[in-house]
């Protein structure tokens, strides 16, 4: 990665997982990171492993509220400026075989996996278009290219997630918004180190 310095990102599921090593190598590469994430206390760790760098903070904040990620994303352009990026690594799943599930079960799955980043870009995404610039990374899943044995329901929003972002950035791209999406295959993020 290499012109990232001073850019303002932010990072959802910054917290945990994927979205922690992705917060802490955006802060490597000297970007202004804001990490919204359900896990406060988490986003504070994170925050506090990024400690010496300038302008890190964390946001609890529920994205598959869009009242929350709307009121977060004010906050965080008032205290570091614009946003430039944004990253969309928020993700939740519980194996499950489909024909054991509930409707309850698919509400979170979907809130998470897809209302999640559909609230993110209507808010981020929208105010990068006024603005002529912005960068969109999305995290969808192999899961969401290929189908995954008990994960139907987040198979399906990864899947939605990869079509959506094609979408958008067919729609962007005069607005100079570029998007982009990667597919992760299984990751073990349990023991990432602390930076």
């Amino acid at each position: 990665m290499r012109g990232l310095s001073g850019k303002r990102v932010i990072v959802t599921g910054g917290a945990s997982g994927i979205g922690r090593a992705t917060a802490l190598r955006l802060t490597s590469e000297g970007c202004v990171v804001g990490i919204f994430d359900l896990d406060g206390d988490g986003g504070a760790k994170v925050v506090e492993a990024c400690k010496g760098q300038p302008g890190h903070r964390a946001y609890q904040v529920d994205i598959s509220d869009l009242a929350q990620v709307n009121a977060a994303v004010d906050a965080f352009e008032k205290d570091e400026g614009p946003a430039e990026l944004l990253a969309n690594v928020a993700g939740w799943d519980k194996p499950m075989r489909f024909l054991d599930s509930d409707p309850t079960f698919w509400d979170k799955v979907i809130k998470i996996n897809l209302y999640g980043p559909l609230n993110l870009h209507h808010v981020v995404v929208k105010r990068f278009a006024e603005r002529g610039f912005g960068r969109v990374v999305n995290v969808s899943s192999d899961a969401g290219r290929v189908g995954s044995s008990g994960e139907a329901v987040y198979s399906a929003c990864k899947g939605g997630i990869a079509a959506f972002t094609k979408t958008m950035a067919r729609e962007l791209a005069r607005a100079k918004v570029t998007l982009n999406v990667l597919c992760p295959g299984p990751t073990n993020t349990i023991d990432l180190p602390p930076n």
